[in-house]
């Protein structure tokens, strides 16, 4: 029998500088953004369950298709993938919080893994 299949997602910010996570669904401009702080040097984790065999996705996954990393000074950047080319791996930027290949992926038991993505001062350098 398939069990249910728990992904521990975690994002960490060691950017350099405080920043804010607003996450957008452009198939419903309706709804309101996600909002998610993340101060540097901190992390925030999610944990999210799948049906038996799926991985469980993240809540930015189901909650929109483009993520806007606002950072302290103002400078943002945007990454952008709707759930078709996340499963084929064509997000844009490559390097994307909405890209599951983009995580480095730990497996902690049968049916647990962790999915963890760093933002970097890397990110930040790209931001305008």
């Amino acid at each position: 029998m398939d069990e249910e299949q728990k992904g521990v997602f975690i994002i960490s910010n060691q950017s350099g500088h405080d920043l804010e996570l607003k996450i957008y669904s452009t198939r419903n401009r309706q709804q309101l953004p996600l909002s998610l702080r993340l101060p540097n040097n901190t992390s925030v984790e999610r944990v999210s369950y799948g049906g038996a065999g799926n991985i469980a996705y993240p809540e930015l996954f189901s909650q929109g298709d483009s993520v806007r990393l606002l950072f302290q000074d103002g400078k943002q950047l945007l990454h952008y993938c709707p759930q078709a080319q996340q499963l084929n791996g064509q997000c844009l930027p490559a390097r994307n919080l909405l890209a599951l290949n983009q995580y480095q992926v730990e497996t902690l038991s049968e049916h647990t893994s962790r999915f963890s993505y760093t933002i970097t001062a890397a990110d930040y350098a790209l931001a305008r």
